[in-house]
């Protein structure tokens, strides 16, 4: 995941889970427990094309039902869930979308020693102009340009919770996109990624973690300059696991990541990675949330790679039984490769969460962006303002 992504991500689960609603579930005879939700959002946005200057404003709603099917037997879990998304933007039909998705997953202890983990996802998505691979040139294509990507992930571990124990990963991920084919097509690509990790319990709640990966990178079609972006990225990182308390998690890493291109024209990354994630409650109603990553990835225009360095902070706290606030702030530096370009990209975003009913949830937000660069066309400010409402049975 790009860094740049990572205050989106820390959002989208980072919704006052200390009082958020309670969906009620269809028990069904044979265990399954089925759960409907429905999200809608009325959203102001005053730069829909993120532009550096002639900014475009509209306001935009979007629909989302989805549902999720969950068995639970002893210590094994299993779910599959889907979803659709409408976006209508009410100045710009062009931009408007349609995408859905599914997801599943399954986890298996079959013994005290054996755990196995896995996950499937397909997702068909929509990249807005002005972003992504028209990122600063947004007049380059008439609507959006729309692509299916693909994930699978497996885990398997071997060994006790609370003595050493080693785990085998894999990871396959593909992106094909559908339309706009005389850009897009250069962007098609898949990763595959195998690796391993060490885990030895330090005490009962605490684990040093050491981990090593290599992901081949392939694109289905050569670079418009006429130079391949296929890659092998391998990386070692050491760390630390814990759980101090029921409150207190956390995942602390740092290693070295090294890229190597298969063609000679493009430069190699060689250097420093990390990755950071960790939730802190000091109190039952207020939890503080830090997110921070370093490492190479490829970019969607330009350039040989991109060096990122990202952090994330984020504060909810329920100031009553019904009403709490979300505070995200994220920051990331951009420093690109074969091209001279670096961008510096801020984002905060506040919320006011109001849980009506144990079955409604009623937001207020907005969110500031900033992203700063040595190339005028990729500088923009924008200013997002919206209700989210969820609804579930």
């Amino acid at each position: 995941m790009k860094i740049s992504t990572l205050a989106l991500a820390l959002a989208a689960s980072f919704s006052l889970s200390i009082y958020a609603i309670e969906p009620a579930s269809i028990q069904t005879e044979s265990g399954v427990d089925i759960t409907p939700l429905l999200e809608s959002k009325f959203e102001y946005d005053n730069n829909i094309f993120n532009r550096s200057a002639g900014k475009t404003s509209s306001t935009k709603l979007v629909v989302k039902p989805s549902v999720n099917f969950e068995m639970i037997d002893a210590l094994d879990e299993y779910s599959i869930g889907a979803y659709i998304e409408s976006g209508t933007y009410l100045s710009s039909s062009n931009d408007n979308y349609f995408d859905g998705g599914l997801a599943t997953s399954i986890h298996l202890e079959p013994s005290a020693r054996n755990r196995f983990d896995f996950s499937y996802s397909f997702d068909f998505d929509t990249e807005q102009r002005g972003s992504g691979l028209t990122e600063g040139f947004d007049e380059l294509l008439e609507e959006a340009s729309n692509f299916r990507e693909q994930n699978a992930d497996v885990r398997y571990e071997i060994g006790g919770v609370d003595t050493s124990r080693f785990a085998v990963l894999a990871n396959y991920a593909d992106t094909r996109y559908t339309n706009n084919r005389l850009l897009t097509r250069y962007r098609d690509v898949d990763e595959l990624l195998f690796g391993g990790e060490f885990l030895y319990s330090l005490s009962g709640l605490t684990d040093l973690s050491i981990d090593a990966t290599h992901t081949d990178i392939r694109y289905d079609i050569i670079d418009a300059s006429g130079v391949s972006r296929d890659s092998d990225v391998s990386e070692v990182r050491i760390g630390l696991r814990w759980e101090a308390t029921a409150l207190t998690t956390g995942v602390a890493k740092i290693g070295y990541q090294s890229k190597s291109f298969k063609a000679a024209e493009r430069s190699d990354f060689n250097g420093l990675s990390w990755l950071i994630e960790a939730q802190w409650s000091p109190l039952t109603y207020s939890t503080f949330v830090l997110t921070s990553e370093a490492g190479a990835v490829d970019p969607d225009a330009f350039g040989d790679y991109i060096d990122q360095k990202g952090i994330s902070v984020g504060w909810e706290h329920a100031w009553s039984e019904r009403f709490g606030t979300n505070v995200i702030y994220s920051f990331t530096n951009d420093d690109y490769e074969g091209v001279t370009r670096e961008d510096d990209s801020q984002e905060l975003v506040l919320a006011l969460v109001h849980s009506t009913a144990r079955w409604l949830e009623v937001s207020a937000y907005g969110t500031l962006q900033d992203k700063d660069s040595n190339l005028t066309q990729f500088k923009y400010d924008k200013t997002l303002i919206g209700l989210n409402f969820k609804v579930s049975m």
